[in-house]
C-alpha cells in the first residue's frame, strides 16, 4: 500500500472518531433534555433527588439559582445509577489503584482514660464541637469470616467507606464533646424517670470496630470503638443500666453479624445484643435455634451506593435473615400523620428492590409503633428509643413483654415522659449505633423528645 493511501486511511479514521465523539455528545445532550427520563428518586441511595430550583431575582443575582440548576442537572441525569455502575465497573478493570475520595477521613479526639468524678450533664457547656457523619447476614454458607491479617486482601478507601475484599466498612471518629452530650441525654432520662421506669442504654459498634482485625485497624484512621463506648458509659450515672455488647459481638465476629454491603448489623448481630440485655435484666433469652427463620436474598445496601456501586460488593449481595417472634408477628405502626397501619414484625420483602430489604424489620422507620403479645397479660411494657439499628433488635423483645412500644426519635413529635406515663412503661431502652452517638443532629433529636 502506498504512503498516500495510508495517509488517507488515517485521515478518514480520525474523521470517523471525531464524528462518533460529537454524535455521542449530541445524543447525550438530547437524552438529557427529555424531562420524563430524569429520575426524581434514587432507590439505591434511599433519597429524593435534587429538585429544579425556584426562580427569584435575589437567587439569580447571588448565583444560587444557576448553581441550583447545575446541581439538579447532574443529580437527575437520565440513567444516572446505571452510568455510575458502568463507571465503577470500568474502574475495577484497572485493578486496585487510585480511587475517587468522597469526603475526608479525619482523626478523632483522643479518648480520655481517667474519668473519675465526671458525670455528663445537659447543663454542661461543650468544650468543643466535634461533628461526625451518620450513615445502613448470613450468606448462603451462613458465615462471613472477618478480614484477617492477610496482606493480599485488596482494599480501597472510598471517602468514609473502606472496602476490603467483598465487604465494606465505615470509619468512626470519636469526638469527646459530642459523646459527652450523648451520655448527658441518657443521664437526664434516668434522672427524670427515676422511680417510674428503668433506663437501659445500648451503644452498637459498627462493623469496622468489630469485624476488622486489630492489625488492619491500627493502620487506618479510625477511633477505637471499644474505648469510645467504655468512655461514654463511664460518664453516665449509676441510674443508667449500661448494656455493653462490644465483647459479645467481637466474640462472634466469625459469624454473619453485619452486612457486607450495608452499614447495619444483621438480625443475628442484634440477637447477641438481646442476650446481653436479658443478662442485665435478669431474664432468660430464647435460643436462636428456637425461632422460625426466613431469608430474603439480593440485598445491596448503603455501602454499595456509597462506593459507586463497586463490583466487588455488587457481585456478592447480602442476604437478610429474619427471626419471627414466637408470640405474634402482628404490629401497628403510626405514620407521620399519626395514621395507624397494620403491619408485620417481620415482613416479607422478597419482591422488594435490592436497596430496601432491611425494611423487613418492624416496618422500617416510623414515628412510633406498638406490638402486643397476646400470650401475656401481666401489664409489662417497654419502649425502645431507636434509629434504624434498633429495627432488627425489637423483634426479640416481643416474647418478653405484653406491649413493646417503639419510638424513632428522628420522627417522633411527642415527649418521652408523657409517653411513659400514658402507656404504663417500666423499661426504657435506648439503642443507638455508634455513629449516631457522634452526630449532633441525632443527639439534638434525642434531647427534643427526652428533655421536658
Amino acid at each position: 500500500m502506498r504512503r498516500r493511501d495510508v495517509e488517507r486511511i488515517k485521515e478518514r479514521t480520525h474523521l470517523l472518531k471525531v464524528i462518533v465523539f460529537f454524535a455521542v455528545l449530541a445524543i447525550g445532550a438530547i437524552v438529557a433534555l427529555i424531562l420524563p427520563l430524569r429520575p426524581t428518586k434514587s432507590e439505591l441511595e434511599k433519597r429524593d433527588l435534587t429538585k429544579f430550583p425556584e426562580f427569584s431575582l435575589a437567587s439569580f443575582v447571588g448565583g444560587e439559582y444557576l448553581t441550583g440548576i447545575d446541581v439538579w442537572y447532574s443529580d437527575t441525569f437520565p440513567f444516572r445509577e446505571q452510568l455510575l455502575g458502568m463507571n465503577s465497573f470500568v474502574q475495577s478493570l484497572k485493578g486496585i489503584g487510585t480511587v475517587q475520595i468522597h469526603g475526608n477521613v479525619q482523626a478523632g479526639d483522643d479518648i480520655p482514660v481517667d474519668t473519675e468524678g465526671k458525670i455528663a450533664s445537659l447543663d454542661d457547656e461543650p468544650s468543643s464541637e466535634a461533628p461526625s457523619s451518620e450513615q445502613p447476614t448470613e450468606p448462603s454458607n451462613t458465615e462471613a469470616p472477618p478480614v484477617d491479617d492477610n496482606p493480599n486482601v485488596p482494599t480501597q478507601t472510598l471517602g468514609p467507606v473502606f472496602v476490603a475484599g467483598d465487604s465494606a466498612y465505615e470509619f468512626y471518629r470519636f469526638g469527646q464533646s459530642v459523646s459527652e452530650k450523648y451520655s448527658a441525654v441518657i443521664n437526664y432520662a434516668a434522672d427524670m424517670l427515676d422511680g417510674k421506669a428503668t433506663v437501659y442504654d445500648i451503644i452498637v459498634p459498627n462493623s469496622m470496630g468489630v469485624m476488622l482485625s486489630d492489625k488492619i485497624k491500627e493502620n487506618i484512621n479510625t477511633s477505637d470503638q471499644k474505648e469510645a463506648i467504655n468512655y461514654m458509659f463511664s460518664v453516665m450515672n449509676s441510674k443508667v443500666h449500661k448494656v455493653n455488647i462490644y465483647d459479645e459481638l467481637r466474640a462472634h465476629r466469625n459469624e454473619y453479624i453485619y452486612f457486607r454491603t450495608d452499614h447495619h448489623w444483621t438480625q443475628l448481630g442484634a440477637y447477641y445484643a438481646y442476650t446481653q440485655f436479658c443478662k442485665d435484666k435478669g431474664i432468660t433469652p430464647k435460643s436462636i435455634d428456637s425461632y422460625e427463620k426466613i431469608a430474603f436474598d439480593g440485598f445491596l445496601g448503603s455501602f454499595y451506593a456509597d462506593s459507586g456501586q463497586a463490583p466487588a460488593l455488587g457481585n456478592n449481595p447480602d442476604t437478610v435473615y429474619g427471626y419471627y417472634p414466637k408470640a405474634t408477628n402482628n404490629m401497628t405502626y403510626y405514620d407521620k400523620n399519626d395514621n395507624a397501619v397494620k403491619w408485620n414484625v417481620i415482613y416479607d420483602v422478597s419482591g422488594w428492590k435490592p436497596a430496601t430489604k432491611y425494611s423487613a424489620f418492624i416496618g422500617g422507620d416510623n414515628p412510633w409503633a406498638q406490638i402486643t403479645n397476646p400470650e401475656l397479660n401481666d401489664g409489662s411494657a417497654c419502649v425502645v428509643i431507636k434509629e434504624s439499628y434498633g429495627n432488627a433488635f425489637v423483634p426479640f423483645l416481643v416474647d418478653h413483654y405484653q406491649n413493646v412500644y417503639v419510638i424513632d426519635y428522628r420522627y417522633f413529635k411527642g415527649k418521652l415522659s408523657n409517653f411513659v406515663a400514658e402507656h404504663g412503661i417500666q423499661d426504657v431502652i435506648y439503642i443507638n449505633n455508634i455513629m449516631a452517638t457522634g452526630t449532633n443532629l441525632r443527639i439534638d433529636d434525642l434531647i427534643r423528645i427526652t428533655k421536658q
